[in-house]
This record gives structure tokens, C-alpha cells and sequence, in this order.
């Protein structure tokens, strides 16, 4: 019987991120590449502890994880990307703020224990966030913004955090801020999902603020079209359905 993500950790089903982080790192030294001379056993064995640690350090990925356990899986939405695809929210996590090569992978960043704090306190950022604990989420929130201030997804998250507790004007500081940033990325990022978060953060704290810009937001054209435009392709129309009916010569 295949094993259980769980069960590649050792740890139970119900384990909370501390209890993951430390099973992480007591399996890691186990069975880390480099301890092993490169063992391509215990590289393959590494490969299954980081994916393991992936999809349970992340309180989505868990969710519909632990759905897929049951019997009867229910039906679970899956969450957009918080940048334009999810191959930026990948890279953002991680990479940016890691001070790692481009083409790294989560294996690869997960193997220099040494990179892993940014990664992994923005991994219990969120699983904080979700369980609504939320000055321990912003704490991480912080202390990874602090390190990484160009990193979009840490800011987005750290805005969440202050706008669930109702830190208003704060929380839309760094929102506005990601979405600096992301204009100067090249692509350019719309983040238009952030967008949409801010505008119902200010209509739910300061609805008359949020009617006040949506007065100066801009409008997107409305097209209206010229009655003669409409007239000449009406009689164009005609014109082909008379052009039919005449008889054609033999």
C-alpha cells in the first residue's frame, strides 16, 4: 500500500506546523543527498520528504490533500493565483527574497537548510493566517517583508493580516505597494485579484472613501454605436438579398 504523506513524514494526520517543521528536519538529516554521498536512493527518498513537506506545509494544498483521503472527497475550490499566473506565485515564494538562482527548485532550495528560514516562516505565516491566529501571522508576515521588501506575495499576505483585524488605512499601504511593484516587473503584473481585495477592504471599512474613488476610477468605454454606421450595414444587407433574388443568365 502506497504511503500516506503522513506517513513519509511520520507524523499523525492531525500534526500542526511545528510538529511538521521538526519532523522535516529530523527526516531531512536522515536522508539529505549530501550526507549520503549523493545516493541517488536518497536522493529519490529526499525528492518524496520535500514533496511531502510541500503540499502539507501549505494549509490549501493540506485541505484538498486530506480531502482526497476520505472516501467521499469533497468538493473543494481551488483559490486563483494571487499574481497574474501560478507560475509567478511560485516563483515569488520562491525565489524572491531567497538570494537563489533562478532555475532553483523547491528540492533545491530546501536542500541548503541555510535558505530555508524566508521559505518556511512565510509557509507558517500561512498556515497562522488561516487558523486565524493572526499576531503570529504577522509576525512572520513581518519578518519576512523585512528581508524580502520586493517580494509581492509576503506583502499581500502581510495586508490580509492587518486588513482581517481591521487595520484599514495600514493594510492597504502594503497592498498598494505590491501592486508597485508588480508594475515595474517585467512582464508587468496586473494583479488584478489584489485590486479587487482593496476595493472591497475599503468598501467594507470606508464606504464613503470607496465611493469617493470609484467616482475617479477609470471607466471602461461604452460603445455606442452611430446610427448611420447601422443604416449603411442595414443596406448593405438589403442590397446582397436583392443581388440573390435576380435571375442569372445561362
Amino acid at each position: 500500500m502506497e504511503q500516506t504523506l503522513y506517513q513519509i513524514l511520520g507524523v499523525s494526520a492531525t500534526v500542526n506546523f511545528a510538529g511538521l517543521k521538526r519532523a522535516y528536519y529530523a527526516r531531512a538529516r536522515e536522508c539529505h543527498p549530501d550526507l549520503f554521498g549523493n545516493s541517488p536512493a536518497k536522493t529519490r527518498e529526499f525528492q518524496m520528504l520535500v514533496h511531502a513537506f510541500d503540499i502539507l506545509s501549505d494549509p490549501e494544498k493540506r485541505k484538498r490533500y486530506d480531502a482526497s483521503l476520505m472516501e467521499e472527497p469533497l468538493p473543494l475550490r481551488k483559490a486563483g493565483p494571487l499574481m497574474d499566473s501560478e507560475a509567478d506565485d511560485i516563483l515569488e515564494e520562491l525565489i524572491v527574497g531567497n538570494n537563489v538562482p533562478p532555475e532553483t527548485s523547491l528540492a533545491t532550495l530546501l536542500a541548503d537548510l541555510e535558505k530555508t528560514e524566508t521559505f518556511l516562516r512565510y509557509r507558517e505565516g500561512r498556515d497562522h493566517l488561516m487558523h486565524r491566529r493572526y499576531r503570529e501571522a504577522e509576525a512572520c508576515f513581518r519578518f519576512i517583508v523585512a528581508r524580502a521588501p520586493q517580494n509581492i506575495i509576503f506583502r499581500i499576505h502581510l495586508a490580509r493580516t492587518l486588513g482581517a483585524t481591521g487595520r484599514c488605512f495600514a493594510a492597504l499601504h502594503h497592498y498598494q505597494t505590491a501592486r508597485r511593484i508588480g508594475r515595474r516587473r517585467v512582464p508587468e503584473q496586473r494583479l488584478l485579484r489584489v485590486k479587487a481585495e482593496m476595493e472591497a477592504l475599503r468598501k467594507k471599512h470606508h464606504p464613503l472613501l470607496h465611493w469617493t474613488l470609484s467616482l475617479f476610477a477609470e471607466k471602461k468605454p461604452v460603445f455606442v454605436e452611430d446610427p448611420a454606421d447601422a443604416m449603411v450595414r442595414q443596406l448593405s444587407r438589403s442590397m446582397t438579398t436583392a443581388m440573390k433574388s435576380l435571375p442569372h443568365d445561362e
